[in-house]
């Protein structure tokens, strides 16, 4: 079954996540974006110079991979929404973000550098 979520799916779903694992509501927004980005997914983008946070999904991706794999994105940006909303280190190979990662579920993403952080700091092999 393909993702293809709509924009109150994701928003629900990223509300139902938080919840689940931080105890607070998402407050950061959520944009499908158009085309065919390369290699990514999705991604969390911010300003503290305007205050902007948001979770960018591939509308191609979005069509393209399972409901699973689309949730497992959210969850992953999610955990970089957080942690940024927080004053903590939130790239993929900082040490508190495989942590947080490992803690809640969140799938890593398939670079080099996360995939090497999440082996040093997770003992996640992938």
């Amino acid at each position: 079954m393909n993702g293809n979520l709509t924009l109150d799916e994701l928003y629900e779903a990223a509300n139902e996540m938080c919840r689940k694992h931080w105890g607070v509501d998402y407050t950061g927004t959520i944009r499908m974006m158009p085309g065919c980005w390369r290699n990514k997914m999705a991604s969390y983008i911010w300003s503290d110079r305007t205050g902007l946070r948001e979770i960018r999904f591939n509308s191609h991706m979005n069509r393209r991979l399972t409901r699973e794999k689309v949730l497992g994105n959210l969850l992953h940006e999610l955990v970089h929404w957080r942690l940024h909303t927080l004053g903590l280190p939130n790239s993929d190979c900082s040490k508190e973000f495989v942590s947080e990662c490992v803690r809640v579920g969140a799938p890593f993403s398939g670079t080099v550098v996360a995939k090497q952080a999440a082996q040093k700091y997770g003992g996640v092999v992938l």
